[in-house]
């Protein structure tokens, strides 16, 4: 049997928390430290991990990441890329997660609007995805990042993904002048099961849209656990759920047994707890697991090979 590709996406990545801004009632820690940022990669090398991390460009709406954002010391903004590039970026395939995660930004008077993005974008054509995915991936590329496909927040694209996917791969030819990318819209319960290219024409060239397989997030709500006892007891529940200690039952069982590639999905902030870290400790549990059960019958891969570039 050949190996069966195994993928990890990591959405929301940035030196600040986006959770911050998206539960304003409740209380959240709105810096990520270099210190987590380096142990998230350290992880990841020791166990061979890769996949597909998001990068937000403008994050919280507090800045371009290119040109520095509002209450985030300059130091943690840098310390964040360096580990991005040289620590992330050889393993994981580099996407924006649009502009902001949050409210849409203004083109033109350079503002941002009274709705968020994913309500905004429903109501462009190609040609403005095109021009609002552009400034994402350029404020990328100048931070040296190689951004190779885009990533939905929330579930930006799903009511118009023909306009949303063509606008992509245009954004990626007119910005970056590259063929080929990818882009994160759907889970288990979407029409795509697998990679699949939605467009391939000279106007937009290659675009592969690529889905998780294995539901949502196991580990968000680590984020509410009042101490480390219940979010251990919780995070080996779900492990068990994604796969029995002895391999033999769960979700990424099933998806093996079928040969689809196997593709897990978790948060920045979800890895991060506010600082206590039980998303990260989950994932390196999680990990272990798969790599003891597995072995060389699965093959860790960054979205690029997912999608075949």
């Amino acid at each position: 049997m050949s190996q069966v590709p195994i993928s990890l996406i990591i959405d929301d990545g940035s030196p600040v928390n986006t959770f911050y801004f998206h539960r304003l009632y409740e209380k959240h820690e709105l810096l990520v430290p270099t210190s987590f940022t380096r142990e998230f990669a350290q992880t990841c090398r020791r166990h061979g991990l890769k996949g597909k991390f998001s990068v937000v460009p403008m994050p919280g709406c507090l800045g371009r990441l290119d040109q520095g954002l509002n209450r985030v010391p300059q130091q943690n903004i840098d310390e964040f890329l360096q580990v991005c590039r040289q620590e992330i970026m050889p393993a994981f395939s580099i996407t924006p997660e649009i502009l902001t995660h949050f409210l849409a930004y203004n083109l033109q008077s350079g503002g941002f609007m009274n709705l968020c993005e994913d309500r905004y974008i429903a109501g462009l054509n190609a040609e403005e995805i095109a021009a609002y995915v552009g400034l994402a991936l350029q404020i990328l590329d100048n931070l040296g990042l190689d951004p190779s496909g885009v990533t939905s927040p929330w579930h930006t694209g799903k009511n118009n993904e023909g306009y949303y996917a063509a606008g992509i791969g245009m954004a990626f030819k007119q910005t970056l002048n590259k063929n080929q990318c990818f882009y994160f819209l759907h889970g288990a319960d979407g029409p795509i099961k697998k990679p699949t290219v939605v467009c391939d024409s000279e106007r937009t060239g290659t675009v592969v849209s690529i889905p998780y397989n294995t539901g949502s997030d196991p580990f968000w709500e680590l984020q509410y656990c009042s101490s480390a006892a219940k979010a251990k007891d919780y995070m080996l529940t779900k492990i068990d759920e994604l796969l029995s200690d002895d391999g033999r039952s769960g979700i990424i069982r099933r998806i093996f047994e079928t040969g689809l590639p196997i593709v897990l999905i978790t948060h920045w902030q979800t890895l991060f707890c506010d600082g206590k870290k039980f998303g990260l400790r989950a994932l390196d549990c999680l990990a272990e697991r798969i790599n003891r059960v597995f072995g060389n019958q699965v093959q860790w891969q960054s979205f690029c090979q997912l999608a075949g570039f």
